[in-house]
């Protein structure tokens, strides 16, 4: 297949552009193929995961209730399962001394061991928003106060980086690529509403600003077919997102080799929704699980029974319901498979107590 790199005069133009706004830009390979394995309605099936049940979203999410402390987040029902507090992060209103740098809004955050990385989407921005880059082992000695401080100076305290401006549309996909050392994340809209086009970008860990992306359209027998809005990837270098359409859960897998996508949606619809909203996508690499995540109800999954027309049955499933009242924004693992759940009133990152 070939694709088509956008010409070094628009980059370039483009690149001048975002620059005196102090906005970082990628390089954007448009591919002109379709991304989407064509499928029938035919060939899909329905699996009642009855297990899962469906939690309202309360509009006013509650707050922390230490928020300068350790919490933990119990199950309410279903596959027992804890959280307690691991990084309180910093809550100023203006990073470095920058008012667009407020870090009260964590989206989704991931981690390559040694650093957590967090990507940020402030309000006010309307779509712009920035990756900051913590040392684990520094961030989990340094407390809350400590982290607070350190973003409140225009240099960031050891152990923290703040990366540049730029388009991280709803921010909620930031993830690790383990097989290829990679972070990726959408470059969607904010309003999440489906768009004919999708951007998928590279973030450097280094510099924390994209340098690469890939424009790509997916159509199935000439219907849109919309991209995520959130993002996790196996130990193999596929990815996986997940959304509703007509009331059922659709979960697509795809890979990425160099500047091509591939999509496949897989052959089974979920009968039974998490949530409200479709928060996050987590992937355990000790168990081969992946999980969907709303607002205090995650439901997980064996990722090798989507393969094929897949094996699900409602005995596949594990499902956790929580009465935490709070925003669960990302769910991301270790190496060791404990679960690391980004919450926000007040961000902070919060581990499981056990493998789930």
């Amino acid at each position: 297949m070939r694709f088509k790199k956008i010409s070094s005069g628009i980059i370039v133009g483009g690149l001048a552009a975002f620059a005196s706004f102090g906005i970082a830009e990628a390089a954007t390979y448009v591919q002109k193929s379709n991304a989407i394995h064509q499928y029938s309605s035919a060939s899909l099936r329905t699996v009642n995961n009855s297990k899962v049940k469906f939690v309202k979203a309360n509009g006013n999410y509650a707050w922390s209730k230490n928020p300068t402390g350790s919490e933990t987040i119990s199950s309410a029902s279903g596959t027992k399962w804890s959280l307690k507090t691991k990084y309180l992060l910093p809550t100023t209103h203006a990073a470095k001394g920058n008012g667009k740098y407020d870090v009260t809004n964590p989206q989704s955050a991931a981690t390559n061991g040694k650093y957590l990385f967090v990507a940020y989407a402030p309000h006010q921005l309307n779509g712009m928003g920035f990756v900051v880059r913590y040392d684990r082992s520094k961030l989990a000695s340094m407390g809350f106060a400590k982290a607070q401080s350190g973003l409140d100076t225009k240099t960031p305290a050891p152990g923290i980086k703040v990366g540049p401006m730029f388009k991280v549309g709803h921010g909620q996909s930031l993830a690790y690529d383990k097989k290829h050392h990679s972070l990726w994340m959408w470059k969607d809209s904010t309003s999440m509403k489906p768009t004919k086009w999708s951007t998928i970008q590279r973030i450097s860990a280094t510099s924390l600003k994209p340098n690469k992306a890939i424009k790509f359209h997916m159509s199935n027998h000439g219907a849109n077919v919309p991209a995520g809005h959130n993002l996790t990837f196996d130990t193999t270098g596929h990815a996986y997102w997940w959304g509703i359409s007509g009331g059922k859960v659709k979960i697509y897998k795809a890979t990425i080799s160099g500047n091509h996508i591939s999509v496949t949606l897989t052959k089974q619809l979920l009968a039974h929704q998490t949530g409200t909203h479709q928060q996050s996508m987590g992937y355990n690499p000790k168990n081969g699980r992946l999980y969907l995540v709303s607002d205090d109800s995650i439901a997980s999954l064996p990722a090798k029974r989507l393969k094929g027309r897949g094996s699900l049955t409602n005995g596949s499933f594990k499902y956790t319901r929580f009465k935490s009242g709070r925003e669960f924004e990302s769910l991301f693992y270790d190496a060791s498979g404990h679960g690391m759940l980004l919450s926000n009133r007040n961000p902070e990152v919060l581990m499981s107590t056990s493998r789930y």
